[in-house]
């Protein structure tokens, strides 16, 4: 029985494609925030894509990476390697969300959505 692989191009495809649906629903689901945020809709938009771009860059060129790598040297796939770039893509995604950028852009996102909610207990 063969085992069912993804090439590198169609993984990366993949993932591309489930991002855009992440980003397009949470977009989509923070409709009512868009008129408290400072750039509209197009700012919130704008926000949540470098949120999303500058987070998850970095986890996904080391993965993409150590993948094209055992694809070249198929005898490092259970190196410990790989499981220590997986714990690394994961510890830089995390740093990059303490970027001062990502940071403004996650602070405004989150304070639209607050200023909506409070909105909202007014009587």
């Amino acid at each position: 029985m063969e085992s069912f692989q993804l090439q590198t191009w169609q993984s990366f495809l993949l993932v591309f494609v489930f991002l855009a649906v992440a980003v397009g629903l949470r977009f989509w689901l923070a409709k009512a925030a868009w008129g408290y945020h400072p750039g509209g809709a197009k700012g919130y938009l704008q926000d949540l894509m470098i949120e999303t771009a500058v987070s998850y860059a970095p986890l996904l060129v080391i993965i993409f990476g150590v993948k094209l790598y055992i694809d070249a040297n198929p005898q490092y796939a259970e190196s410990p390697m790989v499981f220590a770039s997986i714990a690394l893509a994961v510890v830089s995604m995390l740093a990059a969300k303490r970027i001062p950028v990502v940071k403004a852009a996650y602070g405004r996102m989150m304070k639209a959505r607050n200023d909506r909610w409070e909105a909202l207990k007014q009587p």
